[in-house]
């Protein structure tokens, strides 16, 4: 029920934040689908242009209970016209389980570029100071079918004996 309870509130919350965003800007978006971390079965996420070079985005995931990672991500050298996007991100996650809970912060690096015209690669590097601490390197692709639309598979692999993540999805660009 408390999954049930936050997922719905995330969706509602993040539909009034996204609804102000741009169909131009490919960085705000929702998406959702299939995730294998732990005992997960979904994953919903979004993020948001929340100034230049700013973006906000927040991530849940029924791994435990519930997780949950909130932060933003400044883009070094976001631009038409650059083969990669570069980032900084940092932020909070959030591990719920029933036995306990882990609160702590996550900071990394990565970058964006375009493969095709609808094929964006999205990789990263970082480190959560939750789950008694953990590196994790990952790689994403999203295949864009129409402006709005995309499917999304990603690989995470985590170390000091944290289960690598896999998701599936879909994403809606606004």
């Amino acid at each position: 029920m408390k999954k049930l309870i936050l997922s719905t509130a995330l969706l509602a919350s993040s539909s009034f934040v996204f609804s102000a965003a741009t169909q131009a800007d490919n960085l705000n978006y929702i998406s959702g689908g299939f995730s294998d971390f732990y005992d997960s079965d979904f994953y919903v996420e979004g993020s948001t242009t929340i100034a230049p070079n700013w973006i906000g985005e927040v991530q849940l995931t029924d791994m435990g209970d519930y997780s949950l990672r909130a932060g933003a991500k400044y883009f070094l050298d976001m631009g038409a016209g650059k083969q990669f996007n570069t980032f900084l991100k940092g932020g909070v996650s959030h591990y719920d389980f029933e036995y306990g809970d882990d609160t702590s912060a996550y900071a990394g690096i990565g970058a964006m570029t375009k493969l095709s015209q609808q094929t964006t690669a999205i990789v990263d590097a970082g480190y959560d100071w939750g789950l008694d601490g953990f590196a994790s390197v990952g790689a994403r692709l999203r295949y864009a079918f129409t402006e709005q639309f995309s499917a999304d598979a990603g690989f995470r692999g985590n170390f000091n004996s944290i289960d690598n993540e896999v998701h599936l999805g879909v994403t809606y660009n606004f």
